[in-house]
């Protein structure tokens, strides 16, 4: 399949069916159309640019891909998200890189993006390692994770300018950030003399080895409006949030997926319920609702007997 000509000969509101297979090239999206994956399939910039970048005035929803080798040099490793709207669902993003300005994995500079059930693992960038929202692009960020990315400013998730930013129930750890001005290892707020970006984190787990404002930080020259509820956080960021936990995540750190709750996590039944839509579901499929208990992060806990991961 040649996906480039699919995509140049649809028409808007087409569904693109793609095949299992490893997809190369830098891909312009640029009328509403919907991807979906039918087997496993990679798209693979090959380091030419970012593998997507989406510039329409409709809507583009991209599912069950696994985005790979994308360079945005400036803004979008593997995705940049220009213009218009973005519904990501049941993908992973990894080892793309935007080294000039940022969004590692994905760069929301216009529109809008809701990312559900994804996994940002490995992507680089100056500024958002994971995922740089810039000017006034609005993103949510939902049953996701944000895995041993890295930057400057923000190793997993950076938000500026004007943007709006709601990540919930995500588990963001082990990101990193380098340099002489490196703050913000998980996240990194920051505003300008005229506008302030509005981040909101809730149910959410933060779990990294680094300390301080290292970890999360927020411009105190011009800060944006943080606010950080019933979440569990690392143990030096105590009185930062609110109704949260702080201490270590209690992951597994063993097997195919490390980031599992272990029987002992803190996180274990302390999301709320309610916050929830009726059939959410977690980042491997799981359900997130065990009747009325609901665990704090991207991973719904289950014993260590169950082998129903679900993808």
């Amino acid at each position: 399949m040649d996906l480039a000509l699919a995509l140049h000969d649809a028409k808007p509101n087409d569904t693109i069916s793609i095949p299992g297979g490893r997809y190369t090239g830098v891909l312009e999206l640029t009328k509403p159309v919907t991807l979906l994956a039918r087997g496993q399939v990679v798209l693979d910039a090959k380091h030419a640019g970012p593998c997507l970048r989406i510039r329409t005035d409709g809507l583009v929803r991209i599912s069950g891909c696994t985005i790979v080798g994308g360079d945005g040099g400036e803004g979008g490793g593997g995705i940049a998200l220009l213009s218009g709207s973005l519904e990501l669902s049941d993908c992973v993003v990894r080892f793309n890189k935007a080294p000039a300005y940022g969004g590692g994995g994905l760069y929301v500079g216009g529109g809008s993006a809701l990312v559900s059930r994804c996994r940002f693992e490995a992507n680089t960038g100056r500024q958002g390692g994971g995922i740089l929202v810039d000017e006034d692009g609005e993103l949510r960020l939902e049953h996701s994770t944000l895995i041993q990315n890295a930057a400057v400013e923000g190793g997993g998730l950076r938000a500026k300018e004007g943007a709006k930013v709601t990540v919930f129930a995500c588990t963001i750890a082990d990101n990193k950030v380098v340099g002489d001005a490196a703050n913000g290892a998980a996240l990194h707020v920051s505003g300008t003399t005229t506008r302030a970006p509005t981040v909101s984190v809730s149910n959410s787990i933060i779990s990294e080895r680094a300390r301080g404002p290292s970890c999360i930080f927020n411009w105190p020259k011009h800060p944006g409006a943080l606010t950080i509820t019933r979440s569990l956080l690392p143990e030096w960021s105590k009185g930062l949030g609110t109704d949260c936990l702080y201490g270590a995540a209690g992951f597994a750190l063993e097997g195919v997926e490390p980031y599992l709750l272990s029987a002992s996590s803190p996180a274990i039944g302390k999301a709320d319920p309610a916050a929830f839509a009726p059939g959410s579901k977690d980042v491997t499929g799981r359900p997130c609702a065990r009747g009325m208990q609901a665990d704090l992060g991207a991973f719904a806990f289950a014993p260590r007997s169950s082998s129903a991961i679900g993808y």
